[in-house]
Protein backbone atom coordinates (compact mmCIF):
# COMPACT_ATOMS: atom_id res chain seq x y z
CA UNK A 1 0.00 0.00 0.00
CA UNK A 2 3.18 2.29 0.54
CA UNK A 3 4.36 1.54 -2.10
CA UNK A 4 1.25 2.13 -4.34
CA UNK A 5 1.08 5.93 -2.84
CA UNK A 6 4.46 6.69 -3.36
CA UNK A 7 4.16 5.47 -7.03
CA UNK A 8 1.30 7.89 -7.53
CA UNK A 9 3.03 10.69 -6.11
CA UNK A 10 6.24 10.03 -8.24
CA UNK A 11 3.87 9.62 -11.20
CA UNK A 12 2.42 12.97 -10.04
CA UNK A 13 5.64 14.92 -9.64
CA UNK A 14 6.80 13.76 -13.43
CA UNK A 15 3.20 15.02 -15.24
CA UNK A 16 3.66 18.34 -13.52
CA UNK A 17 7.06 18.69 -14.14
CA UNK A 18 6.44 17.89 -17.50
CA UNK A 19 3.32 20.13 -17.61
CA UNK A 20 5.82 22.77 -16.59
CA UNK A 21 8.11 22.27 -19.40
CA UNK A 22 5.29 22.16 -22.24
CA UNK A 23 3.54 25.36 -20.86
CA UNK A 24 7.34 26.57 -20.84
CA UNK A 25 8.10 25.72 -24.64
CA UNK A 26 4.30 27.66 -25.58
CA UNK A 27 5.38 30.78 -23.98
CA UNK A 28 8.67 30.62 -25.64
CA UNK A 29 7.34 30.22 -28.83
CA UNK A 30 4.44 32.31 -28.64
CA UNK A 31 6.41 35.27 -27.44
CA UNK A 32 8.98 34.48 -30.41
CA UNK A 33 5.78 34.57 -32.93
CA UNK A 34 4.76 38.16 -30.93
CA UNK A 35 8.61 39.56 -31.62
CA UNK A 36 8.33 38.51 -34.94
CA UNK A 37 4.58 40.31 -35.97
CA UNK A 38 6.03 43.30 -33.67
CA UNK A 39 8.98 43.83 -36.29
CA UNK A 40 6.95 43.96 -39.13
CA UNK A 41 4.31 47.02 -38.21
CA UNK A 42 2.77 47.28 -42.10
CA UNK A 43 1.69 43.94 -41.88
CA UNK A 44 0.74 44.00 -38.23
CA UNK A 45 -1.44 47.17 -39.02
CA UNK A 46 -3.06 45.81 -42.65
CA UNK A 47 -6.44 45.63 -43.51
CA UNK A 48 -8.72 44.11 -46.16
CA UNK A 49 -9.91 45.89 -48.40
CA UNK A 50 -11.75 43.57 -50.66
CA UNK A 51 -10.32 42.02 -53.82
CA UNK A 52 -8.54 44.50 -56.22
CA UNK A 53 -10.69 47.09 -58.11
CA UNK A 54 -9.74 47.57 -61.87
CA UNK A 55 -8.24 51.16 -62.77
CA UNK A 56 -10.97 53.33 -64.99
CA UNK A 57 -9.53 53.95 -68.36
CA UNK A 58 -8.58 57.62 -68.73
CA UNK A 59 -10.71 59.92 -70.60
CA UNK A 60 -10.84 60.54 -74.54
CA UNK A 61 -8.72 63.85 -75.79
CA UNK A 62 -10.73 66.08 -77.06
CA UNK A 63 -9.65 67.19 -80.21
CA UNK A 64 -9.54 71.45 -80.27
CA UNK A 65 -12.44 72.17 -82.87
CA UNK A 66 -10.89 74.47 -85.55
CA UNK A 67 -11.64 78.26 -85.55
CA UNK A 68 -14.57 78.91 -88.35
CA UNK A 69 -13.15 80.35 -91.46
CA UNK A 70 -14.01 84.07 -92.09
CA UNK A 71 -15.69 84.46 -95.61
CA UNK A 72 -13.56 86.97 -97.60
CA UNK A 73 -15.41 89.99 -98.44
CA UNK A 74 -17.21 90.99 -101.61
CA UNK A 75 -15.39 92.50 -104.44
CA UNK A 76 -16.24 96.32 -105.10
CA UNK A 77 -18.88 96.58 -107.86
CA UNK A 78 -17.50 97.88 -111.04
CA UNK A 79 -16.32 102.00 -110.70
CA UNK A 80 -16.13 102.09 -106.77
CA UNK A 81 -13.49 103.30 -104.76
CA UNK A 82 -12.14 100.88 -102.15
CA UNK A 83 -11.35 102.63 -98.62
CA UNK A 84 -8.06 103.32 -98.30
CA UNK A 85 -5.96 106.20 -96.28
CA UNK A 86 -5.35 107.36 -99.76
CA UNK A 87 -9.14 108.57 -100.64
CA UNK A 88 -8.93 111.01 -97.58
CA UNK A 89 -7.40 113.71 -99.25
CA UNK A 90 -4.35 116.61 -98.35
CA UNK A 91 -7.38 119.05 -98.53
CA UNK A 92 -8.76 117.07 -95.35
CA UNK A 93 -6.09 118.16 -93.37
CA UNK A 94 -5.98 121.36 -91.48
CA UNK A 95 -3.13 123.63 -93.06
CA UNK A 96 -2.93 127.56 -94.19
CA UNK A 97 -3.54 128.08 -97.52
CA UNK A 98 -2.71 131.48 -99.10
CA UNK A 99 -3.20 132.61 -102.91
CA UNK A 100 -2.79 135.29 -105.31
CA UNK A 101 -5.97 135.36 -108.03
CA UNK A 102 -7.24 136.70 -110.95
CA UNK A 103 -10.44 137.65 -112.13
CA UNK A 104 -12.96 139.66 -113.72
CA UNK A 105 -15.63 142.03 -111.75
CA UNK A 106 -17.87 144.10 -113.03
CA UNK A 107 -18.98 147.79 -111.32
CA UNK A 108 -21.61 150.10 -112.12
CA UNK A 109 -22.39 147.53 -115.65
CA UNK A 110 -18.72 148.06 -116.82
CA UNK A 111 -16.09 145.36 -116.76
CA UNK A 112 -12.85 145.65 -115.02
CA UNK A 113 -10.19 143.12 -114.38
CA UNK A 114 -9.39 142.04 -111.00
CA UNK A 115 -6.71 140.95 -108.96
CA UNK A 116 -6.21 140.16 -105.25
CA UNK A 117 -4.80 137.78 -102.70
CA UNK A 118 -6.25 135.30 -100.49
CA UNK A 119 -6.45 133.22 -97.13
CA UNK A 120 -7.59 130.26 -95.80
CA UNK A 121 -8.05 127.69 -93.17
CA UNK A 122 -8.96 123.97 -93.81
CA UNK A 123 -10.74 123.41 -90.23
CA UNK A 124 -12.76 120.08 -91.07
CA UNK A 125 -13.70 117.71 -93.88
CA UNK A 126 -12.31 120.11 -97.03
CA UNK A 127 -13.95 123.05 -95.26
CA UNK A 128 -12.26 126.47 -96.10
CA UNK A 129 -13.41 129.53 -94.69
CA UNK A 130 -11.76 132.12 -96.90
CA UNK A 131 -11.19 135.99 -96.68
CA UNK A 132 -10.18 137.36 -100.36
CA UNK A 133 -9.14 141.26 -101.06
CA UNK A 134 -8.82 142.70 -104.59
CA UNK A 135 -8.43 145.55 -106.50
CA UNK A 136 -10.65 145.79 -109.72
CA UNK A 137 -9.51 148.40 -112.06
CA UNK A 138 -9.92 149.26 -116.41
CA UNK A 139 -12.89 151.94 -117.93
CA UNK A 140 -14.98 151.21 -114.97
CA UNK A 141 -14.18 153.15 -111.76
CA UNK A 142 -11.31 151.68 -109.21
CA UNK A 143 -12.98 149.22 -106.79
CA UNK A 144 -11.63 147.41 -104.08
CA UNK A 145 -13.12 143.97 -102.82
CA UNK A 146 -13.82 142.56 -99.58
CA UNK A 147 -15.03 138.86 -100.14
CA UNK A 148 -15.14 136.39 -97.34
CA UNK A 149 -16.32 133.22 -98.11
CA UNK A 150 -16.90 129.28 -97.44
CA UNK A 151 -15.98 126.14 -100.08
CA UNK A 152 -16.13 122.98 -99.41
CA UNK A 153 -13.37 120.67 -101.21
CA UNK A 154 -14.88 117.16 -101.78
CA UNK A 155 -13.37 114.15 -100.07
CA UNK A 156 -12.42 112.11 -103.33
CA UNK A 157 -8.90 110.33 -104.51
CA UNK A 158 -7.29 111.45 -107.32
CA UNK A 159 -4.91 114.44 -108.39
CA UNK A 160 -7.89 116.89 -109.41
CA UNK A 161 -10.36 117.74 -106.37
CA UNK A 162 -13.75 119.69 -106.89
CA UNK A 163 -14.78 122.31 -104.98
CA UNK A 164 -18.11 124.53 -104.39
CA UNK A 165 -18.81 127.35 -102.45
CA UNK A 166 -20.15 130.86 -101.74
CA UNK A 167 -19.45 134.18 -100.67
CA UNK A 168 -20.65 137.74 -99.95
CA UNK A 169 -18.90 140.61 -101.39
CA UNK A 170 -18.71 144.88 -100.74
CA UNK A 171 -16.78 147.06 -103.01
CA UNK A 172 -15.69 150.17 -101.98
CA UNK A 173 -15.84 152.55 -105.64
CA UNK A 174 -13.98 155.36 -106.38
CA UNK A 175 -15.11 158.52 -107.64
CA UNK A 176 -17.82 159.06 -105.85
CA UNK A 177 -19.98 155.87 -106.71
CA UNK A 178 -21.59 154.14 -104.01
CA UNK A 179 -20.44 150.68 -102.73
CA UNK A 180 -22.38 148.26 -103.43
CA UNK A 181 -22.40 144.49 -101.88
CA UNK A 182 -23.20 141.27 -103.82
CA UNK A 183 -23.48 137.23 -103.15
CA UNK A 184 -22.26 134.49 -105.38
CA UNK A 185 -21.77 130.99 -105.83
CA UNK A 186 -18.45 129.61 -107.27
CA UNK A 187 -17.42 126.48 -108.31
CA UNK A 188 -13.97 124.60 -110.25
CA UNK A 189 -11.27 122.54 -109.66
CA UNK A 190 -8.30 122.41 -107.37
CA UNK A 191 -5.23 120.54 -109.53
CA UNK A 192 -2.80 118.24 -108.37
CA UNK A 193 0.67 120.21 -107.35
CA UNK A 194 4.28 119.72 -106.40
CA UNK A 195 5.15 120.60 -102.40
CA UNK A 196 2.98 122.73 -100.88
CA UNK A 197 2.28 124.56 -104.52
CA UNK A 198 -1.64 124.83 -105.53
CA UNK A 199 -3.31 125.87 -108.62
CA UNK A 200 -7.03 126.39 -109.03
CA UNK A 201 -9.44 127.15 -111.75
CA UNK A 202 -13.14 127.82 -111.56
CA UNK A 203 -16.00 130.07 -112.05
CA UNK A 204 -18.64 131.77 -109.99
CA UNK A 205 -22.08 133.60 -110.65
CA UNK A 206 -22.53 137.33 -108.77
CA UNK A 207 -25.12 139.54 -108.27
CA UNK A 208 -25.59 142.70 -107.05
CA UNK A 209 -28.04 143.41 -104.56
CA UNK A 210 -27.07 147.12 -103.80
CA UNK A 211 -26.82 149.98 -105.90
CA UNK A 212 -27.05 148.34 -108.73
CA UNK A 213 -27.54 149.81 -112.33
CA UNK A 214 -26.83 147.83 -115.51
CA UNK A 215 -25.69 144.59 -115.55
CA UNK A 216 -26.28 143.57 -111.65
CA UNK A 217 -25.72 139.33 -112.59
CA UNK A 218 -23.29 137.63 -115.13
CA UNK A 219 -20.55 134.83 -114.90
CA UNK A 220 -17.16 135.58 -114.35
CA UNK A 221 -13.93 133.20 -114.55
CA UNK A 222 -11.38 132.38 -111.58
CA UNK A 223 -7.59 131.25 -111.66
CA UNK A 224 -5.66 130.93 -108.27
CA UNK A 225 -2.42 130.03 -107.38
CA UNK A 226 -0.82 129.62 -103.77
CA UNK A 227 0.84 127.12 -101.18
CA UNK A 228 0.12 125.96 -98.04
CA UNK A 229 1.89 126.54 -95.19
Amino acid sequence: MIHAVRDLDSSGRDDGHAWRICWGVMRRTLLVLLLGLSSFPGLARAQYLGPPQPTPPPPPVQEESAPPEIAPAPPAPPGALPPSRDAVPELSVRRLRIWGTLGASFSYGQAAISLGAGVGYFVYGGLLPSLDLGLAFGDSPTVFMVKPGLDWFLPVPGGVVPFVGGYYAHWFVSSGYLPQDAWGIRGGFSFASVGPATFLLGIAYERVFTNCFGTCAYWVPQVAAGFAL
